[in-house]
């Protein structure tokens, strides 16, 4: 008897509920403004390289579109400036750094003065929401030359060399390592807009492009892998390699074998939905938009190298998103949130406002950031040298902010 009493006094103790904790709420930290760099249709894009913040894009003057690329110090006061001539016009789209610091910068040029210039890019109007569009760049008709600038960290270019296409095309990312630079983008062969990759030694020795669609296919993003093969990102309409559309238009993601042919592809769809990606990390976390109706929302996701998704998350927004990789397997997410976001405490914008999340190795959101004058994200990067850099636009100014170490 005094044994199966025992025995009842501790079942309640084995088979209690287990209490598990509810997630920490994470406060906004604010962002520290550092200058204003410029308009907004002006700016293309930042990179980080060393102690400084690399800022490149293209000036629109009478005489056409000029390319440039700058860099100013961690309080906003400029180092040096270079304008990238390449030939009558020319405007820098794309940029990265490589290891040592160098910074690369993609675009394209038209070799000769035309009489009649399009316009380089149209920003929309400003819609009922007082949302921002992000400036849409068309392609050039005259601009079927491909540019790659390589410039030291001091400001001094080491190279440079181009591709002639038998179309226009505009570069949309940029991608490099010991064995070469690719690019992806887009072109126009007279049926629509195609994806494109070229891919070049770091001589300036250039394959011949690399074509994916037909007639409605963009890539925004490519990354370079240790077998020589690349991974691409963008969206579309078209069936590619037997995958048919599912959504309205899909997200795709290509892998590109070194011989240049297309091994897989994955479509990210929603039904009666748009989807695109459009930011791309080295380590597979990938971010777009999707749009179904009038629901907007920026997907960001972490991908293994089998292309699973190991954890992923949609916020609602504007759409444009920009990740980055973090210290300690981190990443960062920054995009024009317009709604409260779980576990973000007091986050309750009431209009679109650009707000950066962290993210741990697991996908655990462990920090937010922000500040009163970001509205429309540009850019994102960050490196051990300057931490976190943001690039965003209230009214036609881009400024720059970075997250204050503690």
């Amino acid at each position: 008897m005094k044994k199966l009493l025992a025995i009842l006094l501790v079942l309640p103790i084995l088979f209690a509920p287990t209490s598990i904790a509810a997630p920490k709420k994470i406060s906004v930290t604010p962002l520290k403004f550092i200058t204003d760099v410029g308009n907004n249709i002006d700016f293309a894009g930042l990179v980080l390289s060393q102690s400084n913040i690399v800022i490149f894009g293209s000036t629109s003057e009478l005489s056409g579109s000029a390319a440039f690329v700058r860099a100013i110090d961690k309080t906003g006061i400029q180092q040096w400036k270079l304008s990238l001539d390449a030939g009558a016009e020319e405007i820098a789209t794309a940029g990265i750094t490589d290891a040592a610091g160098n910074i690369w910068i993609a675009g394209s040029f038209s070799p000769t003065p035309t009489q009649t210039v399009e316009t380089a890019t149209v920003t929309p109007s400003v819609n009922p929401d007082e949302v921002i569009n992000e400036p849409v760049q068309p392609i050039r008709e005259d601009m079927n030359y491909v540019g790659i600038w390589k410039v030291s960290p001091q400001g001094d270019v080491l190279s440079s060399f181009n591709l002639k296409l038998d179309y226009p095309a505009l570069i949309t990312s940029i991608a490099v390592d010991n064995a070469g630079v690719s690019l992806a983008g887009l072109t126009n062969v007279g049926k629509g807009n195609v994806g494109i990759l070229v891919n070049c030694s770091s001589a300036g020795v250039c394959n011949t492009p690399i074509f994916i669609g037909t007639r409605d296919t963009t890539l925004d993003g490519v990354i370079r892998i240790s077998d020589g093969a690349q991974i691409v990102i963008g969206s579309s309409t078209e069936t590619i390699l037997d995958k048919k559309v599912q959504g309205l238009r899909d997200g795709i993601i290509a892998s590109v074998a070194k011989t240049g042919k297309i091994s897989k592809v994955i479509r990210s769809s929603a039904a009666k939905a748009s989807r695109s990606w459009s930011s791309a990390t080295n380590t597979l976390f990938f971010g777009g938009e999707v749009i179904t109706g009038k629901k907007i929302e920026s997907s960001v996701t972490k991908f293994s190298n089998t292309f699973v998704p190991t954890w992923t998350y949609r916020f609602a927004s504007t759409g444009a998103v920009f990740n980055a990789v973090g210290p300690s397997k981190s990443h960062y997410s920054f995009f024009a949130s317009t709604s409260v976001i779980t576990n973000v405490s007091g986050w309750n914008p009431k209009r679109a406002s650009g707000l950066v999340i962290a993210f741990d190795s697991k996908g655990a959101i462990t920090g937010a950031y922000s500040a009163a004058a970001l509205v429309l994200p540009r850019a994102m990067a960050y490196s051990k040298d300057l931490g976190l850099v943001v690039a965003g636009v209230s009214g036609d100014t881009v400024s720059i902010f970075n997250l204050i170490s503690r």
